[in-house]
């Protein structure tokens, strides 16, 4: 037991090294002999949780450049296609993120948050008929997602407010969905209010 400490220290020591390196000297044959040990996973784990680090503090340049980093390494890591997303998404890379939500659904296709997250950047680049495919995909695959139904609602009140538009902002409400509450509210209806 005692060595696992020692070993946990030289790799962090390892992985900080490749960081410094990775901006200063080409890293191809590190990575290679990184994937010949085996290791391949570990390091494109470590650039992502960097990745996380970078976006939680708002320098989403520098996340989207560690998420890409990991996904060199391990380009079957479906959360950094997600996370950089996200991050494209926060820069206004919308057809960026739109590529990287779409990875995500190739590599595990029952994602509901990929599906509800590509479908806003749907919409946000003029693809309404895309987006409400994505929101529906999203709430078939899990009944409970909020935001779903809360952006679905919104698709729908596009061609003015209907039954069915409201029904799904008061699902959202339901669910715990601040935003919908909030939309209700402004609009005039009680979120309790029951469609059915």
């Amino acid at each position: 037991m005692s060595g696992r400490p020692v070993v946990k220290k030289v790799t962090a020591m390892f992985f900080n090294l490749l960081f410094y390196l990775r901006k200063r000297v080409p890293l191809h044959p590190v990575f290679g002999a990184v994937r010949k040990l085996g290791m391949r996973h570990v390091l494109a784990e470590w650039y992502y949780r960097k990745g996380l680090k970078k976006s939680y503090g708002g320098d989403y340049v520098s996340a989207i450049s560690l998420y890409s980093a990991a996904l060199d390494i391990d380009p079957a890591q479906a959360h950094a296609y997600f996370s950089r997303g996200l991050a494209k998404t926060r820069q206004g890379d919308h057809c960026g993120a739109l590529d990287d939500y779409s990875r995500v659904i190739e590599l595990i296709p029952d994602v509901s948050m990929a599906y509800n997250n590509r479908g806003l950047v749907r919409d946000r680049t003029g693809d309404t008929s895309g987006a409400l495919s994505d929101f529906n995909k999203a709430i078939e695959l899990d009944p409970a997602n909020p935001s779903a139904y809360f952006n679905r609602g919104l698709i729908k009140t596009l061609s003015g407010i209907d039954a069915l538009a409201l029904a799904n902002i008061i699902q959202a409400a339901r669910l715990g969905n601040r935003d919908a509450v909030a939309w209700l509210r402004d609009h005039g209806y009680s979120w309790q209010y029951d469609c059915n």
